[in-house]
């Protein structure tokens, strides 16, 4: 039976990655549900859906009174945008409940063209303070999808000075970095995550001194006992995590979740405890509770847990006749899914149980300590002995086949457009494709560099030849050594650019308002951003500049205006570009705020609020095939650094041709007084490459 939608105010949010998992979710008692498309999806590996089946399963979602949200929440290259703006004109066509979306470029072109379309802000754009969910108020964002780094109370604060929904997860996977932050996948593959082809390095064994462990795999997350004070703080959307998951694991997660939502607070226990039982059949990780409860959970990244899902029921120890058997630790039955993991840590082949033997004997159901053996599907994967075996999935929690979903999607009644209707979406579409930037003929460019150094002790660089600007982190310890030297920083005010830090949680937030006004006081006039909620620190204060960082990511043109028109003078090139894409996107600079290019940097693969246990900070963690990343901790975050720098010396002169004009070497890492800033600084003067860096995607390509 179809569970009626009741008639709370609070949303019960279920991921879509299949159909399947949507009837799943609407059967169980999900309020909405959120689905990606087979293009520009942060879940690219799910299954996804065409435009014609999103058209139907919002006309069936609407009829029961539920709502749709489509994720489009993946950063876009330039080339992809009228692919983008034909995709937006269909979306507002179809009429679906919300946009969940990432880079600003598409926000831009929705506001603009398609303003039907109410815009959700992904959990990617990492907004994480009152301050970031203001600015997208302001910028006509009907919900925020909140960070998942904060607390109950960071919560409560941020309900307190804001007014637009509020979306927090409640259940599923963690990643160790900020969303939005991780540039892990794309430095070990050039496979981005923030484009939706997370490879989960974060789910690897890397060797401590020879010694392995899963140091950056998270436990799962799970707030079901923490739903009433999720709803007390304000959060109105419960978000479980799942696109990625099956049919059953949604089917299950959603009843554990609307069990406990309805039950009225006498039964609330009872429910709670059931639910649980539930919970438990869906074979996730281990449970945390994440950062809600205000301090970190030791077991919430345990590096001697391996970071696979499922209950382990042992090794497989022979392979023959199409059969391969274990023993198993749990009662297994026909119709359970389990995954073989092999030793290489590499990816498991998962398949549902079809036949289970002891000896000569065909059965339905083992006990834990029988030596089965299970039939492999005729597609299974390479599986060797040795191999793990996980139970992924327990007895059936939704049993409607394929067939069945898609027979019942069809006989969805979808509204008709009317003639004026289409009319008036195929001349927004027009219009939208027309306001697309063009190249244009590059204009002679200049070079002019700015070195990011470690603090005031790099100032004297100023005084080298072909060095414009110096950037300094904006830091208590930097402002501690600024003064120590006013009297020489005075003299360069104009030329010195303070960075905001990426993060800025609760009340340091204020903290950092101050320090920018008594900067702003001094003469100094030039800051760099990298978070919306870093704009409202300079509310009121004039005659200032601000530069946009590459987190404030400009992948595409559109996002460049974006930027420009929230008040970014000068923008960033993401750092994990590649050379077509920053081609076309610096081909279009007349129409564009200034682009600085990264030419040196250290390579950030991770930004988190996790601290990695048992590592000396400054360690360097090895992967299997030998590459290196350094942990760092500072601040109360933890940066996950790649061990070779990012490095595009010897193509200056390529860049130029381009029209990359303004170029950055960060040297904070090192100092621009080092040794080894000297010794980049001298290779860029003479554009050639340094030994043991790495071009990241700019030759192999990003994808």
């Amino acid at each position: 039976m179809t569970h009626q939608k009741t008639s709370k105010k609070i949303e019960l949010l279920a991921p879509v990655g299949s159909l399947e998992s949507f009837f799943a979710a609407l059967e169980n008692g999900a309020d909405a549900v959120y689905c990606g498309l087979k293009e520009f999806s942060a879940r690219a590996k799910a299954k996804n859906f065409t435009l014609a089946e999103v058209e139907r399963m919002a006309a069936h979602a609407h009829q029961q009174h539920r709502r749709l949200y489509l994720a489009l929440n993946t950063l876009i290259k330039e080339k992809e945008l009228p692919q983008l703006v034909g995709v937006l004109a269909d979306l507002a066509g179809i009429g679906v409940d919300g946009l969940i979306i990432q880079d600003l470029g598409v926000w831009r072109l929705a506001r603009t063209h398609f303003p039907q379309l109410p815009l959700h802000a992904s959990t990617q754009l990492a907004v994480h303070n009152a301050a970031g969910v203001q600015m997208l108020a302001q910028m006509g964002f009907t919900r925020a999808v909140l960070a998942r780094e904060l607390s109950l109370a960071e919560i409560a604060a941020i309900r307190q000075q804001s007014s637009i929904e509020l979306e927090h997860f409640v259940h599923g996977a963690l990643c160790f970095s900020v969303s939005g932050q991780c540039l892990f996948s794309s430095a070990a593959s050039g496979m981005s995550g923030n484009r939706g082809r997370c490879a989960q390095p974060c789910r690897r064994k890397y060797l401590n001194r020879q010694q392995p462990g899963y140091h950056f795999s998270t436990s799962d997350f799970s707030a079901l006992s923490l739903l009433p004070q999720l709803l007390k703080a304000g959060v109105i959307s419960l978000k479980i995590e799942g696109r990625m998951k099956s049919a059953e694991y949604v089917a299950r997660v959603v009843a554990a979740y609307r069990l406990v939502l309805d039950a009225p607070e006498s039964g609330r226990k009872q429910a709670m405890l059931e639910a649980q039982e539930q919970l438990a059949l869906s074979f996730g990780r281990q449970a945390t509770k994440g950062f809600l409860a205000g301090s970190v959970p030791a077991g919430m990244a345990d590096s001697s847990k391996q970071g696979t899902l499922g209950k382990h029921l042992g090794e497989v120890s022979s392979l023959r006749g199409g059969l391969l058997g274990f023993v198993t630790s749990d009662r297994l039955h026909v119709g359970d899914r389990i995954r073989i993991q092999p030793q290489n840590d590499q990816a498991g082949t998962g398949f549902t149980v079809r036949e289970l033997w002891i000896e000569q004997k065909k059965l339905k159901v083992v006990k834990a300590g029988d030596f089965v053996r299970v039939r492999i599907p005729d597609k299974g994967g390479f599986f060797q002995t040795g191999d793990k075996v996980f139970k992924v999935g327990g007895k059936a929690a939704f049993t409607l086949s394929p067939e069945a979903c898609q027979a019942t999607l069809n006989q969805a009644v979808v509204p008709k457009k009317s003639q004026a209707q289409q009319e008036s979406l195929s001349q927004t579409k027009a219009q939208a494709l027309s306001s697309l930037l063009s190249g244009l003929p590059q204009a002679a460019v200049v070079q002019t560099l700015t070195v990011r150094g470690r603090g005031p002790q790099d100032l004297p660089i100023l005084e080298e030849s072909g060095v414009s600007e110096l950037e300094l982190p904006l830091t208590p310890e930097t402002l501690a050594g600024l003064q120590k030297v006013a009297h020489r920083s005075t003299a360069w005010q104009g030329r010195i650019i303070w960075e905001i830090p990426a993060m800025l949680f609760g009340a340091e937030w204020d903290e950092y308002r101050r320090a920018v006004g008594m900067l702003a006081g001094q003469g100094f006039c030039r800051f760099r951003l990298n978070n919306l909620g870093h704009l409202p620190l300079f509310a009121g204060l004039a005659g200032l500049s601000l530069l946009g960082g590459f987190r404030c990511y400009t992948l595409n043109s559109q996002a460049a205006l974006a930027w420009q028109e929230l008040g970014l003078a000068e923008l960033t090139a993401n750092l994990e570009d590649d050379r077509q894409n920053l081609r076309e996107l610096l081909g279009r600079a007349g129409h564009l705020p200034p682009l600085a290019v990264t030419v040196y940097s250290p390579l950030p693969v991770m930004l988190s609020r996790i601290p990695v246990r048992g590592i000396k900070p400054g360690s360097v963690l090895r992967a299997e095939g030998g590459e290196g990343y350094r942990v760092c901790q500072h601040h109360g975050l933890t940066e996950v650094l790649a061990e070779q720098d990012f490095s595009l010396l010897g193509f200056l002169a390529a860049l130029k041709g381009m029209g990359g004009g303004r170029i950055i070497a960060d040297l904070s890492h090192c100092g621009a007084m080092s040794v080894r800033g000297r010794q980049v600084l001298a290779a860029l003067a003479a554009n050639q490459p340094l030994p043991e860096t790495t071009t990241f995607n700019y030759e192999r390509g990003l994808t």
